[in-house]
Protein backbone atom coordinates (compact mmCIF):
# COMPACT_ATOMS: atom_id res chain seq x y z
CA UNK A 1 0.00 0.00 0.00
CA UNK A 2 1.03 3.50 -0.95
CA UNK A 3 1.87 5.71 2.23
CA UNK A 4 1.02 9.19 1.93
CA UNK A 5 4.35 11.29 3.11
CA UNK A 6 4.14 14.06 5.28
CA UNK A 7 4.24 17.55 4.37
CA UNK A 8 7.73 17.85 6.42
CA UNK A 9 9.93 16.05 8.84
CA UNK A 10 6.55 15.13 11.06
CA UNK A 11 3.93 16.62 8.72
CA UNK A 12 1.10 18.02 10.06
CA UNK A 13 0.91 16.00 12.78
CA UNK A 14 2.80 19.03 14.50
CA UNK A 15 -0.97 20.53 15.27
CA UNK A 16 -2.54 17.40 16.49
CA UNK A 17 -1.31 18.45 20.13
CA UNK A 18 -3.68 20.81 20.45
CA UNK A 19 -6.58 18.63 20.16
CA UNK A 20 -5.06 15.33 21.95
CA UNK A 21 -4.20 16.69 25.21
CA UNK A 22 -7.32 18.07 25.82
CA UNK A 23 -9.02 16.97 29.10
CA UNK A 24 -11.75 13.51 28.74
CA UNK A 25 -14.64 13.71 29.31
CA UNK A 26 -16.26 11.92 31.98
CA UNK A 27 -19.40 9.70 31.92
CA UNK A 28 -20.89 8.05 34.85
CA UNK A 29 -22.65 5.21 32.53
CA UNK A 30 -22.08 1.89 34.01
CA UNK A 31 -19.54 -0.17 32.61
CA UNK A 32 -21.06 -3.27 30.59
CA UNK A 33 -21.18 -6.75 31.99
CA UNK A 34 -17.63 -8.49 31.89
CA UNK A 35 -15.97 -4.68 32.63
CA UNK A 36 -15.94 -3.35 36.43
CA UNK A 37 -14.64 0.14 36.96
CA UNK A 38 -11.89 -0.13 39.81
CA UNK A 39 -10.19 2.92 42.20
CA UNK A 40 -6.42 2.47 42.28
CA UNK A 41 -4.79 3.83 45.35
CA UNK A 42 -1.01 4.99 44.49
CA UNK A 43 1.36 7.82 45.88
CA UNK A 44 2.42 8.89 42.54
CA UNK A 45 -0.94 10.87 41.97
CA UNK A 46 -3.10 13.51 44.27
CA UNK A 47 -5.92 11.34 44.07
CA UNK A 48 -7.07 7.67 43.40
CA UNK A 49 -6.59 6.49 39.74
CA UNK A 50 -9.74 5.02 38.12
CA UNK A 51 -9.50 2.27 36.00
CA UNK A 52 -12.05 0.14 33.83
CA UNK A 53 -10.90 -3.80 33.83
CA UNK A 54 -12.45 -6.20 31.26
CA UNK A 55 -12.81 -9.78 32.60
CA UNK A 56 -12.67 -12.90 30.24
CA UNK A 57 -15.90 -14.59 30.16
CA UNK A 58 -13.99 -17.46 32.02
CA UNK A 59 -12.74 -15.62 34.33
CA UNK A 60 -15.24 -16.62 37.18
CA UNK A 61 -15.65 -20.00 36.22
CA UNK A 62 -12.28 -20.91 36.24
CA UNK A 63 -10.55 -19.63 39.00
CA UNK A 64 -7.41 -21.49 38.41
CA UNK A 65 -6.39 -19.76 35.48
CA UNK A 66 -4.40 -16.90 34.56
CA UNK A 67 -4.70 -14.54 31.81
CA UNK A 68 -2.55 -12.35 29.97
CA UNK A 69 -3.50 -8.99 29.88
CA UNK A 70 -3.11 -6.01 27.81
CA UNK A 71 -3.13 -2.13 28.69
CA UNK A 72 -4.79 0.45 27.14
CA UNK A 73 -4.04 4.03 26.89
CA UNK A 74 -7.09 6.08 25.54
CA UNK A 75 -6.94 9.06 23.38
CA UNK A 76 -6.98 12.88 24.60
CA UNK A 77 -10.55 13.13 24.64
CA UNK A 78 -11.17 10.35 25.93
CA UNK A 79 -11.03 8.70 29.68
CA UNK A 80 -10.65 5.39 31.67
CA UNK A 81 -14.11 4.44 30.15
CA UNK A 82 -13.50 5.04 26.57
CA UNK A 83 -13.50 1.66 25.63
CA UNK A 84 -16.96 1.18 27.58
CA UNK A 85 -18.21 3.85 26.40
CA UNK A 86 -17.35 3.71 22.38
CA UNK A 87 -18.88 -0.30 22.55
CA UNK A 88 -15.18 -1.76 22.22
CA UNK A 89 -15.21 -3.36 25.59
CA UNK A 90 -18.66 -5.14 24.28
CA UNK A 91 -16.97 -6.15 20.85
CA UNK A 92 -14.28 -7.64 22.76
CA UNK A 93 -16.50 -9.80 25.77
CA UNK A 94 -18.73 -10.65 22.54
CA UNK A 95 -15.79 -12.36 20.64
CA UNK A 96 -14.18 -13.38 23.44
CA UNK A 97 -17.50 -15.51 24.09
CA UNK A 98 -18.12 -16.71 20.70
CA UNK A 99 -14.18 -18.12 20.62
CA UNK A 100 -12.80 -15.72 17.65
CA UNK A 101 -11.04 -13.99 20.51
CA UNK A 102 -8.68 -15.56 23.02
CA UNK A 103 -9.54 -14.57 26.23
CA UNK A 104 -7.09 -12.10 27.96
CA UNK A 105 -7.96 -9.17 30.42
CA UNK A 106 -8.06 -5.39 29.46
CA UNK A 107 -7.09 -2.48 31.97
CA UNK A 108 -7.60 0.96 31.09
CA UNK A 109 -6.74 3.46 33.37
CA UNK A 110 -8.35 7.16 33.56
CA UNK A 111 -4.92 9.58 32.35
CA UNK A 112 -6.70 12.28 31.32
CA UNK A 113 -4.60 15.57 29.98
CA UNK A 114 -1.64 13.45 31.75
CA UNK A 115 0.22 12.67 28.34
CA UNK A 116 0.58 9.25 30.32
CA UNK A 117 4.18 10.89 31.47
CA UNK A 118 5.41 12.16 34.87
CA UNK A 119 4.86 15.85 35.11
CA UNK A 120 8.14 18.18 35.65
CA UNK A 121 7.17 19.08 38.75
CA UNK A 122 7.00 15.41 40.03
CA UNK A 123 3.36 16.49 41.09
CA UNK A 124 1.32 13.95 38.88
CA UNK A 125 3.66 11.05 38.38
CA UNK A 126 1.88 9.09 35.97
CA UNK A 127 4.59 7.28 34.01
CA UNK A 128 5.66 5.96 36.95
CA UNK A 129 2.01 4.60 38.07
CA UNK A 130 1.88 2.85 34.79
CA UNK A 131 4.81 1.07 34.82
CA UNK A 132 5.22 0.03 38.70
CA UNK A 133 2.10 0.59 41.32
CA UNK A 134 -1.19 -0.16 37.68
CA UNK A 135 1.32 -3.86 36.98
CA UNK A 136 1.97 -4.23 40.65
CA UNK A 137 -2.56 -3.74 41.73
CA UNK A 138 -3.60 -5.56 38.58
CA UNK A 139 -1.02 -8.54 39.11
CA UNK A 140 -2.06 -8.76 42.99
CA UNK A 141 -5.75 -8.27 42.26
CA UNK A 142 -6.69 -10.46 39.75
CA UNK A 143 -4.96 -14.00 38.12
CA UNK A 144 -2.67 -12.52 35.17
CA UNK A 145 0.79 -14.32 34.08
CA UNK A 146 3.11 -11.84 35.26
CA UNK A 147 5.58 -12.17 32.63
CA UNK A 148 6.60 -9.87 29.57
CA UNK A 149 5.49 -12.19 26.94
CA UNK A 150 2.02 -12.17 28.32
CA UNK A 151 1.93 -8.36 28.98
CA UNK A 152 1.19 -6.11 25.85
CA UNK A 153 0.14 -2.11 25.54
CA UNK A 154 -1.50 -0.25 23.66
CA UNK A 155 -3.00 3.23 22.83
CA UNK A 156 -5.08 5.22 20.43
CA UNK A 157 -3.67 8.91 19.55
CA UNK A 158 -2.17 10.70 22.75
CA UNK A 159 -2.48 7.30 24.49
CA UNK A 160 -0.85 6.22 21.37
CA UNK A 161 2.13 7.96 22.14
CA UNK A 162 2.37 7.23 25.80
CA UNK A 163 2.27 3.26 24.79
CA UNK A 164 5.55 3.58 22.73
CA UNK A 165 7.20 5.97 25.14
CA UNK A 166 6.82 3.55 28.15
CA UNK A 167 7.88 0.15 26.13
CA UNK A 168 10.88 2.42 25.04
CA UNK A 169 12.05 3.15 28.04
CA UNK A 170 10.98 -0.04 30.42
CA UNK A 171 11.81 -2.72 27.48
CA UNK A 172 11.61 -5.44 30.16
CA UNK A 173 7.87 -4.59 30.95
CA UNK A 174 6.14 -5.39 27.49
CA UNK A 175 6.21 -8.52 24.93
CA UNK A 176 3.74 -6.67 22.46
CA UNK A 177 3.26 -2.62 21.65
CA UNK A 178 0.91 -1.34 19.50
CA UNK A 179 -0.28 2.62 18.64
CA UNK A 180 -3.17 3.56 16.25
CA UNK A 181 -3.32 7.11 15.36
CA UNK A 182 -0.46 7.53 17.61
CA UNK A 183 0.70 10.98 18.55
CA UNK A 184 4.11 10.45 18.35
CA UNK A 185 5.12 13.75 17.51
CA UNK A 186 8.57 15.82 18.56
CA UNK A 187 9.22 18.03 21.58
CA UNK A 188 11.95 19.79 20.33
CA UNK A 189 11.85 23.39 21.23
CA UNK A 190 11.69 24.49 17.64
CA UNK A 191 8.96 22.50 16.90
CA UNK A 192 6.93 23.65 20.04
CA UNK A 193 6.85 26.88 18.00
CA UNK A 194 5.08 25.46 15.64
CA UNK A 195 2.30 24.50 17.44
CA UNK A 196 -0.86 26.25 18.61
CA UNK A 197 -1.18 28.12 21.75
CA UNK A 198 -3.39 25.55 22.87
CA UNK A 199 -0.93 23.02 22.11
CA UNK A 200 2.09 24.80 24.04
CA UNK A 201 0.15 25.29 27.03
CA UNK A 202 -1.20 21.22 27.42
CA UNK A 203 2.19 20.34 26.68
CA UNK A 204 3.71 22.95 28.43
CA UNK A 205 1.38 22.49 31.52
CA UNK A 206 3.14 18.60 31.91
CA UNK A 207 6.40 19.01 30.62
CA UNK A 208 7.39 22.59 31.52
CA UNK A 209 6.85 26.00 31.09
CA UNK A 210 10.41 27.46 31.26
CA UNK A 211 12.41 26.91 27.72
CA UNK A 212 15.58 25.80 30.12
CA UNK A 213 13.97 23.50 33.28
CA UNK A 214 11.66 21.19 31.27
CA UNK A 215 11.35 17.37 30.74
CA UNK A 216 10.70 18.05 26.81
CA UNK A 217 13.60 15.77 25.55
CA UNK A 218 13.37 13.16 28.17
CA UNK A 219 9.94 12.44 26.84
CA UNK A 220 10.41 12.77 23.08
CA UNK A 221 9.75 9.78 21.78
CA UNK A 222 11.96 10.08 18.70
CA UNK A 223 14.70 11.19 20.85
CA UNK A 224 14.28 8.23 23.21
CA UNK A 225 14.43 5.92 20.11
CA UNK A 226 17.74 7.39 18.63
CA UNK A 227 19.10 7.23 22.35
CA UNK A 228 18.19 3.28 22.78
CA UNK A 229 20.60 0.35 21.89
CA UNK A 230 18.98 -3.04 22.05
CA UNK A 231 21.20 -5.87 21.65
CA UNK A 232 18.08 -8.50 20.91
CA UNK A 233 14.95 -7.12 19.75
CA UNK A 234 13.06 -5.88 23.67
CA UNK A 235 9.36 -6.30 21.71
CA UNK A 236 7.20 -6.63 19.05
CA UNK A 237 5.75 -3.47 17.78
CA UNK A 238 2.80 -2.22 15.40
CA UNK A 239 1.83 0.90 13.82
CA UNK A 240 -1.99 1.98 12.69
CA UNK A 241 -2.97 5.01 11.16
CA UNK A 242 -5.79 5.91 8.95
CA UNK A 243 -4.51 7.20 5.46
CA UNK A 244 -6.98 10.11 5.92
CA UNK A 245 -5.80 11.36 9.30
CA UNK A 246 -6.28 15.21 9.23
CA UNK A 247 -3.12 15.20 11.39
CA UNK A 248 -1.12 13.39 8.99
CA UNK A 249 -0.40 10.57 11.49
CA UNK A 250 -0.05 8.14 8.49
CA UNK A 251 2.93 9.50 7.88
CA UNK A 252 4.05 9.62 11.37
CA UNK A 253 3.28 6.11 11.71
CA UNK A 254 5.14 4.73 8.81
CA UNK A 255 8.57 7.11 9.75
CA UNK A 256 8.57 6.44 12.95
CA UNK A 257 7.59 2.56 12.11
CA UNK A 258 10.62 2.41 9.69
CA UNK A 259 12.59 4.00 12.55
CA UNK A 260 11.94 1.06 14.95
CA UNK A 261 12.77 -1.50 12.54
CA UNK A 262 16.27 0.46 11.72
CA UNK A 263 16.73 0.31 15.68
CA UNK A 264 16.03 -3.65 16.11
CA UNK A 265 12.76 -3.45 16.86
CA UNK A 266 9.93 -5.83 14.86
CA UNK A 267 7.30 -3.39 13.29
CA UNK A 268 4.99 -4.00 10.85
CA UNK A 269 2.77 -0.40 9.69
CA UNK A 270 -0.56 -0.86 8.80
CA UNK A 271 -2.23 2.33 6.93
CA UNK A 272 -5.62 1.88 6.21
CA UNK A 273 -8.80 4.26 4.66
CA UNK A 274 -10.15 5.80 7.94
CA UNK A 275 -9.41 9.21 9.64
CA UNK A 276 -8.95 10.48 13.32
CA UNK A 277 -12.40 9.13 15.00
CA UNK A 278 -13.97 6.32 16.35
CA UNK A 279 -15.92 5.82 13.26
CA UNK A 280 -12.26 4.28 11.83
CA UNK A 281 -10.98 3.76 15.92
CA UNK A 282 -14.05 1.03 16.47
CA UNK A 283 -13.55 -1.39 13.60
CA UNK A 284 -9.31 -1.01 13.83
CA UNK A 285 -9.09 -1.96 17.75
CA UNK A 286 -10.54 -5.55 16.23
CA UNK A 287 -7.24 -5.61 14.78
CA UNK A 288 -4.87 -4.42 18.08
CA UNK A 289 -6.61 -6.78 19.63
CA UNK A 290 -6.43 -9.78 17.85
CA UNK A 291 -2.73 -8.78 17.16
CA UNK A 292 -2.18 -8.51 20.56
CA UNK A 293 -3.71 -11.84 21.31
CA UNK A 294 -1.69 -13.31 18.56
CA UNK A 295 1.32 -12.87 20.30
CA UNK A 296 0.72 -13.75 23.96
CA UNK A 297 2.24 -16.42 25.87
CA UNK A 298 -1.08 -18.26 27.85
CA UNK A 299 -2.06 -20.39 30.37
CA UNK A 300 -0.67 -23.89 30.02
CA UNK A 301 -4.17 -26.36 29.79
Amino acid sequence: MKTRAPASRFGAAAVVAAVLAAAGVGCSSAPPLGARWESVETKTMPSPVHVLVIVPPSYDRDPARRYPVLYFLHDGYGDGRTLARRGVAADALARMRAGSLPEFLIVAPDGSGSWFADSYDGKHRFGEFLVEDLPRWTESHYRTLARKGSRGITGISMGGYGAIRLALTHPELYGSVSALSGAIIPFGQEDLKRYSWVARFTLMRVFGRDPEKNSFEANDAWQILGRSQFDSPPFTARLEAGTEDPYGLDGVASQYGNLLNEHGVPTSILLEPGGHDWSYWRPAMEEILDWHAARFEYDAR
